[in-house]
């Protein structure tokens, strides 16, 4: 029995001469191609939308936003392979008319307009939500750390800049002693070690252009007022889960419909903790939605006074109060009953705690008894001579976040369901979550592509390429 053979090379063949006939009519190249037809390059901001009167002439934006957003449907982000796709890939040839850019001509585009790409992300959002793909009843939110161009040894702060500085200079002071050492023997009319000479005087150099590059990233830092710099990528800050090494990273924020499972926000900060992008992100999903009201899941990493904030501003969030570790052998904050009447506290002993000064930092309100020194429960309240409860001035919003949870607990079940699978999907198309580009400006418009790359592919999954 034989096995199966493939055609003769040199067979000749009648192949179709039409291009399009071998691009399925269900392609999301297709959907690509159809999208971007659809939009106003000049009003999203692409530059050189028209053409010049003298000159070379140049690519269409247009041609370029296909083949980027093509790439990352497909996991081909570097320009270099755009290059070589653009000759030797079907659907290329097919989307691009058969042109071949080159690479410079392809990273140019992605680098000089950002701002525009991230405007072409959200006009698929808005196209979605005019033809009611999109309902907005329910959003998730949620955050990711995202490699950015840089290794972890370009991490330095002044106590690693000083150390390495020293360490540089011993060195330094090493090689000229070597080289005192065999100056004496000159002098005493012997040389023995011409090429041992030389290696120190090379590595006087190099060490001397380290102790220069170290006293300039000193003066940064110094310039900058910031404890840790990511040199070679400033805009990245070093983020990491729990004890893992903390890597130069962004975080990028997603917010996602639950009923359509598409992405209608995003952005990326420099920010390792989520709690202070509760209510930015809140606010600019509801313009995007252009609703008055907005009803938002998240974890435990955005539960803050923001909710209060976003309370005042019409935004309903459901997330777990985040609380900190506290020993077993003592009973919990959550054990002293709040009496919103009388602003006091009751302790699990029944006494009563009133207010006693304020955390001005903390935004929190000191609650203590006297009645601590004699009570028969102490050994199980505190190791001190006194409890002290501190109560947030906005934790009734957090009260009420929280009886959300409570009420639904099905919501936190929905919020993972939802918001995780496209960061997955995301980290998997990009290589495992590692940007290309350097700067967040130039981020921005990375995520941008990536954010679009998977709603074209979702809303293609969910709702058919014959409806969209």
């Amino acid at each position: 029995m034989s096995f199966i053979k493939g055609t003769d090379r040199g067979q000749v063949s009648l192949l179709p001469a039409c291009v399009d006939d071998y691009v399925a009519h269900d392609a999301l190249v297709r959907v690509v191609d159809v999208f971007v037809a659809s939009l106003d390059l000049f009003e999203l901001g692409f530059s050189r939308t028209i053409a010049a009167a003298t000159g070379r002439p140049g690519y269409h934006p247009d041609d370029m936003l296909r083949l980027y957003i093509w790439g990352y449907l497909n996991q081909i982000r570097s320009s270099r392979h755009l290059e070589r796709a653009c000759v030797r890939d079907l659907e290329a040839l097919w989307l691009l008319r058969q042109l071949a850019p080159d690479y410079r001509t392809i990273a140019a585009f992605r680098h000089d307009n950002p701002e525009a790409i991230v405007a072409a992300s959200a006009a698929f959002i808005q196209f979605c939500r005019e033809v009611g793909l999109i309902s907005g009843r329910l959003v998730a939110l949620d955050g990711t750390k995202m490699r950015a161009v840089a290794s972890s040894k370009s991490i330095a702060g002044a106590d690693r800049l000083a150390r390495d500085m020293a360490h540089t200079e011993k060195e330094i002071a090493y090689y000229l002693d070597r080289l005192d050492i065999m100056d004496e023997g000159v002098a005493q009319g012997f040389d023995d070690q011409p090429n041992h000479r030389q290696a120190f005087t090379n590595a006087i150099t190099s060490l001397n252009r380290r102790k220069d590059r170290l006293t300039r990233r000193q003066q940064v830092l110094a310039d900058r007022d910031e404890k840790v710099l990511v040199f070679g990528e400033p805009d990245a800050k070093p983020m990491g889960y729990g004890h893992s090494p903390k890597m130069p990273s962004y975080n990028m924020q997603s917010v996602v419909d639950v009923d359509s499972g598409l992405i209608i926000h995003h952005d990326v900060a420099n920010e390792a903790n989520d709690s202070q992008l509760l209510h930015p992100m809140s606010m600019a999903t509801m313009e995007v939605l252009e609703v008055d009201t907005l009803k938002i899941l998240a974890d435990g990493g955005y539960s803050n006074a923001q909710v209060a904030q976003c309370e005042r501003d019409n935004v309903e969030v459901a997330a777990p109060i985040k609380r900190g570790a506290m020993s077993a052998d003592f009973f919990r904050p959550t054990q002293f009953a709040y009496d919103e009447l009388s602003n006091t506290i009751r302790c699990p002993a029944g006494e009563t705690l009133k207010p006693s000064g304020k955390h001005t930092r903390n935004r929190a309100i000191r609650y203590r008894t006297s009645a601590c020194m004699g009570c028969p429960l102490k050994s199980r309240c505190t190791p001190g001579d006194q409890r002290t409860i501190h109560r947030l001035v906005d934790q009734s919003a957090l009260d009420r976040m929280e009886a959300r949870i409570y009420a639904d607990p099905s919501l936190m079940v929905t919020r993972r369901c939802t918001v995780e699978h496209p960061f997955g999907t995301i980290k998997r198309m990009s290589g495992g979550g590692r940007f290309l580009t350097r700067g967040l400006r130039a981020v921005k418009a990375e995520a941008a592509l990536s954010i679009l790359a998977f709603n074209i592919l979702h809303a293609v999954n969910a709702f058919g390429s014959e409806r969209l």
